[in-house]
């Protein structure tokens, strides 16, 4: 008797608290998140498996893009609240008059070893430099970014003439087809796909231009618009609180099978390939000094016709 008094009363506990539950869960604000599938968005994902930002009242809705020069116009548009792009995109896109704010690092290079962006070329292709790319193709995700920026500048500073190299946008997950299919001469290419390329024979290492260049560069970023930030402060300090824990976790767990589980739950990347490489610590704030050096080289570059007012860009929730 005493059993049965008991279960019913749990089963009315039940009651009470399912649509508690519930009403949590409907509660959530939901924040549209436009990602590239590389290992540099981990954190984000770890702050989303671990609950972070639900502890906050947010649920993140991803959808995955080619690189931040296709992310930020959907951004701009409307479809997204955030995007996952990288200074450049930023930069021109303040340039073109877009309101674009930087509200989070994304990806910050500060160790050779652990840099895992490097220019590939097949092995018996005889390159070894930007002067020996000139009438040949070099495969970026898309024009006009970081990556196609430091593939210039590593041309030039190996003693080519950039005007002279066709830059051919190749999506990530595409690039070593291309290469071993000779569509292409070199590639600059991320993790976890750089990875995978650089573990099999017939593909070696030119370069690693974000490091050889400019070491310490800030190279990703979490941006939103002027608007958005105007209309939900209050979503914004929760997306970049829950993100900098993600990022706390992802540096306290860099070597653990917790992060290469995510890492390959929304990469498709091999756990046995990840496990190979070290990975780069996550940044906890933006670096305007090397924000400023990568403005330099836009500039030379004629990506950019002066230098811009970074006040204007990088929120102060990135600093």
């Amino acid at each position: 008797m005493r059993k049965t008094i008991l279960s019913a009363g749990l089963a009315l506990m039940g009651l009470m608290i399912l649509p508690h539950l519930s009403a949590s869960a409907a509660e959530l604000e939901k924040v549209r998140v436009s990602i590239i599938p590389i290992n540099d968005v981990a954190p984000m994902f770890a702050a989303i498996q671990n609950g972070y930002f639900r502890e906050l009242g947010l649920e993140i809705d991803t959808t995955p893009s080619t690189g931040g020069a296709t992310g930020i116009p959907g951004l701009v548009g409307g479809s997204f609240d955030i995007a996952y792009g990288n200074v450049v995109s930023a930069l021109l896109a303040s340039q073109q008059g877009l309101d674009v704010r930087v509200i989070a690092p994304g990806t910050k290079l500060t160790d050779k070893d652990t840099d895992t962006t490097p220019v590939l070329a097949l092995s018996d292709s005889g390159i070894k430099t930007g002067k020996d790319l000139e009438g040949k193709t070099f495969a970026v995700n898309t024009r006009n970014n970081v990556i196609w920026l430091y593939a210039r500048t590593w041309v030039k500073a190996t003693g080519g003439d950039p005007g002279k190299v066709t830059f051919k946008e190749v999506p990530f997950p595409q690039v070593e087809d291309a290469l071993r299919q000779k569509r292409v001469d070199a590639a600059f290419l991320v993790a976890p796909f750089s990875i995978i390329a650089m573990q099999k024979p017939g593909i070696s290492v030119l370069a690693h231009p974000y490091t050889e260049l400019q070491l310490g560069v800030d190279v990703g970023q979490w941006i939103t618009t002027g608007k958005l930030l105007a209309e939900k402060p209050e979503t914004m300090k929760k997306f970049v609180a829950g993100l900098r824990k993600g990022a706390e976790w992802y540096n306290a767990n860099r070597s653990s099978d917790a992060l290469i589980s995510i890492i390959t739950g929304y990469s498709k990347t091999d756990a046995s390939i990840l496990k190979s490489i070290a990975l780069p610590a996550a940044p906890l704030k933006s670096d305007l000094d090397q924000i400023k050096r990568t403005m330099d080289l836009m500039v030379d570059s004629k990506l950019l016709s002066k230098p811009l007012d970074l006040s204007k860009i990088i929120d102060p929730l990135a600093l």
